[in-house]
């Protein structure tokens, strides 16, 4: 394990950080579990420009490397609950949806995924949590219903492409 770094340098590297450099922090956080527990940390700053970026890497670094956050789906989850931060909900339900909602969260993370899909929501926010609720409704079948429901009222209503197309494609899916 490394030393831990400095909080003051690992914000300014966080600042700094271009999509180009994401590869290298996601294979950094894999590595080091010290950074992880650092930057892990950080998501849960006030501050809102550091959290979405300790967000993102270790959204993209779960992706890569999934073991990394599979004992903190409680703590995302309880976050996503409480979060107002737009960018924090499109992390925390993009890595939701990669993941096993375990049982005693199921209720929660069902209303809020609900909550999120208002048309007031950015539309990655929108899609992500239709693809959390999908995923549930593989483990609880009597959500399919309210699910279809939903999302069909929320087609005629309109959308960006990226939710109608989601949106389309989930319904496919459903009616299997």
């Amino acid at each position: 394990m490394q030393n831990k770094i400095d909080n003051k340098v690992l914000r300014e590297e966080i600042y700094s950080i271009g999509v180009g450099e994401l590869e290298l922090w996601k294979r950094a956080v894999n590595a080091d579990k010290e950074l992880f527990n650092q930057l892990y940390e950080l998501i849960f700053s006030d501050d809102h420009r550091l959290s979405w970026r300790a967000a993102w890497i270790i959204d993209s670094a779960s992706e890569d490397y999934p073991e990394l956050i599979s004992d903190k789906i409680p703590e995302i989850i309880q976050a996503l609950i409480s979060t107002k931060n737009g960018s924090l909900k499109r992390h925390f339900t993009r890595i939701l949806s990669r993941y096993l909602i375990p049982g005693q969260y199921l209720v929660v993370c069902v209303n809020r995924c609900f909550e999120l899909l208002t048309p007031s929501e950015p539309p990655a926010v929108r899609v992500n949590a239709m693809q959390v609720l999908y995923n549930i409704s593989q483990q609880i079948p009597d959500l399919k219903g309210e699910l279809i429901s939903v999302i069909a009222n929320l087609m005629d209503e309109g959308g960006s492409a990226g939710f109608r197309n989601r949106a389309e494609k989930l319904l496919r899916k459903l009616h299997l």
